[in-house]
Order: C-alpha cells, then sequence, then structure tokens
C-alpha cells in the first residue's frame, strides 16, 4: 500500500499542477509566441512558449504597473508544467478583463481589439457585422501578386524534417525567428510569415470605407443587383457604361442640355 503524506501530496501538487499567471508582456517576433509573467509570490519567468491555434493569433496588451512596479492589471493565462516538469512551463489561452468582449448572447462569436479601438467583427443571429469607428478604415484588398507557387517544395521538405525527426535529428527554427530555418543537411526552409495589410495599402483592387468616402478599384469594378446583371460598369477602357455590362448591348455616349458626358455612355433599348 502507498501511502501519501500531507508534504509528498503538498510537493506532487505543486511541481506537476498547473499555475495560473498574469501576463507581464508577450513576445511576438519569435516563431512561437513567448510571454513572461509571474505565478506564485516571488516566481516570476520568462520566454515560456505559448502556442497560438492554426489561422489565429493575437498579442495582448503589456502589464500595467505602479510606480513600484507591481502589476495592476494585465492579461492573465494558466500555465502547464509538461511532464510534471515545473522548469518546462507552457502556456495556454490568454484574456484580458480590461479588454475582453462580453455579455454576448449564447452561440456568438467575435475578434475584438483593445477596447478604446472600438473595432469588432461580431457572428451574431442576425448576421455578421465589422465594426470600427469613423477615423479608422475598414478595407479588404488583393495584393498586387499571386500566391507563392513552391507548395509542393513546402511539403517536401516537411517531409524530410519528418524523416529526420524519426532519427533522432531536430530541426530547429532561426533564434530571431526570421523567414528562414536550416535543415540538418543545410538546406534552407521558409517559416512563419508576417502581415501583409500595410503591403495591401498599395493595391489597386480593394473595397475601403472611411469618414470620407467609399471607394473600390480594380481592373473593372460593376455594380450589380440580386439578379447578378451588372447596371453600371466602369471599364478598364477609362468609360463609365450605366444600364449594362460595356459589350452587352449597344451604347452611346450620353448627352446632357448642356452638351456630351465625358467618358459616360448609357445603353440603348
Amino acid at each position: 500500500m502507498h501511502r501519501a503524506t500531507p508534504l509528498n501530496s503538498s510537493f506532487v501538487g505543486y511541481v506537476s499542477g498547473g499555475a495560473r499567471s498574469v501576463v507581464e508582456k508577450v513576445d511576438d517576433t519569435k516563431l512561437m509566441q513567448e510571454m513572461g509573467g509571474n505565478f506564485m509570490a516571488n516566481e516570476s519567468r520568462k520566454e515560456i512558449e505559448a502556442a497560438q491555434n492554426y489561422g489565429f493569433s493575437s498579442v495582448v496588451f503589456d502589464a500595467e504597473k505602479d510606480k513600484m512596479g507591481k502589476i495592476i492589471g494585465s492579461a492573465e493565462t494558466f500555465i502547464n508544467f509538461n511532464g510534471g516538469n515545473r522548469s518546462f512551463p507552457s502556456a495556454g489561452c490568454m484574456d484580458d478583463r480590461r479588454h475582453r468582449m462580453f455579455k454576448l448572447e449564447k452561440g456568438d462569436t467575435a475578434m475584438f481589439r483593445g477596447r478604446g479601438d472600438k473595432q469588432q467583427f461580431h457572428m451574431t443571429k442576425d448576421g455578421g457585422f465589422w465594426t470600427a469607428p469613423q477615423d479608422k478604415t475598414v478595407r479588404m484588398h488583393l495584393l498586387e501578386k499571386d500566391s507563392e507557387s513552391n507548395d509542393s517544395v513546402q511539403q517536401q521538405s516537411d517531409q524530410e524534417i519528418a524523416e529526420l525527426a524519426k532519427r533522432g535529428i531536430i530541426v530547429r527554427p532561426l533564434a530571431e525567428g526570421g523567414q528562414e530555418s536550416t535543415t540538418a543537411d543545410g538546406k534552407k526552409q521558409k517559416r512563419g510569415q508576417e502581415a501583409l495589410y500595410k503591403e495591401g495599402q498599395k493595391s489597386k483592387r480593394f473595397v475601403e470605407v472611411t469618414k470620407d468616402k467609399t471607394r473600390m478599384g480594380g481592373a473593372q469594378c460593376h455594380m450589380c443587383l440580386e439578379d447578378g446583371n451588372t447596371y453600371v460598369h466602369a471599364h478598364s477602357d477609362k468609360n463609365v457604361y450605366l444600364g449594362a455590362e460595356a459589350g452587352k448591348g449597344t451604347f452611346s455616349t450620353l448627352v446632357t442640355l448642356d452638351g456630351a458626358c465625358v467618358n459616360s455612355k448609357g445603353k440603348i433599348g
């Protein structure tokens, strides 16, 4: 029979159990995000891996501190000690009472930024709502380039890495968290990606809403009704066609009482 003393039980619970942690700050420059924070009294840790859910990523705000450096407000997380080893902590999901979007209805989902930004994407029973204040920009765009065509090479490289792992050879990314890592046989392998929205600001293919105007751009722009037909067509020939898509009917230059319109044609019949 195994008997556990209170001291032994406390020790096992301490080393193998989890911990609650405030989040002092997050380092998102690494290929695996890292965080630093405080667990128990006088137990501060840093460079703790904080895995993100694939396809989604977030960076919480830094902690607020008083004049003495004591944390008075911060995001929070729950720490696991893998294998019961307290020297190998990993962070779980992070949440922040200062900014969390709450009081949602059952079934709702949402993405949001800090409460002062007032930027939300909210899926409700009534539909999806992308909301931002008027001093921000809401934009959807296509980049001025196509997808990279090295997917097959990427998959092959990943398979090679997996085979190396079976042989006990672990391939790690560069410490700086850049765009490349080096495999055991010296091959360069891309890892990670950076935000593209700034690059997309230069795109000519977009829909954009600001407080001053709503714009759309592209090689050609169509305004359609629910029947699928085009009724206003901004064509690549620098003319605007009214009544139908260019080429689908006979068009003539629009004329007003003051004379012919510039770059405007209307459908006849």
